[in-house]
């Protein structure tokens, strides 16, 4: 009688353990199943590994992905203009100064066709003109509004700046007006666009990005 009770109580103990094992390792299939898809996405995504030529990032990639969420960012009434903020956008920043030049203005241009063209996905995207200037200047600002009336229009320390992407790619670019700067939903700037790229070539990369991206 004893030795049949000690033998059942070791088939229990044996079919406990093996339930145990299964049961764990279900659970790292099912976090494998979570997590390798993302993890693959994300090297794809930066690296381009593996895609096909014609889905690549047109824009150049910025390394590593900064967030520019502390900035101080405040509109002409000094009020903050917070970033992400509460409605999660895409956005197209140019920092410049009130001495935009052709390459400044031509971006200025181009990331207002990207917008029209973008049609009823526009609303998902933001355009800011960042300013370093203490004021944009009258005539400036003027023709802001009747160029760009959709443009939010900001300032920005240029020193603050610097400092933020001081250890990434875009540390030497020259805060001239000279490059748009995207910022994903989150506030990280991302990629960064030159007078070098189209109008395609942004187009290209933020239909993609809104493709793939949760809409509020």
């Amino acid at each position: 009688m004893m030795t049949d009770l000690s033998h059942s109580t070791e088939i229990n103990r044996t079919n406990n353990k093996s339930h145990l094992f299964k049961s764990r390792w279900m659970g790292w299939v099912v976090m494998a199943i979570i997590i390798l898809p993302m993890l693959m996405a994300y090297i794809v995504y930066v690296t381009g590994f593996g895609m096909p030529i014609g889905t690549l990032n047109k824009g150049e990639l910025l390394l590593p992905a900064t967030s520019i969420v502390d900035l101080n960012i405040v509109d002409k009434n000094s009020n903050s203009v917070d970033i992400p903020g509460n409605k999660k956008l895409w956005r197209m920043i140019i920092i410049g100064n009130s001495s935009c030049d052709k390459k400044c203005h031509d971006l200025l241009y181009l990331s207002r066709q990207v917008h029209v063209r973008l049609g009823e996905k526009a609303n998902r995207v933001e355009r800011i003109f960042l300013n370093t200037d203490s004021n944009f200047g009258d005539n400036f600002y003027k023709e802001l509004e009747r160029e760009h009336p959709r443009l939010i229009k900001a300032y920005v320390n240029a020193n603050d700046w610097r400092s933020l992407f001081k250890e990434t790619s875009i540390s030497q670019q020259p805060l001239s007006g000279g490059h748009i700067y995207l910022v994903d939903q989150q506030g990280y700037a991302m990629m960064s666009y030159s007078s070098e790229n189209s109008g395609a070539d942004l187009l290209d990369d933020v239909k993609r990005l809104l493709k793939y991206s949760y809409e509020e």
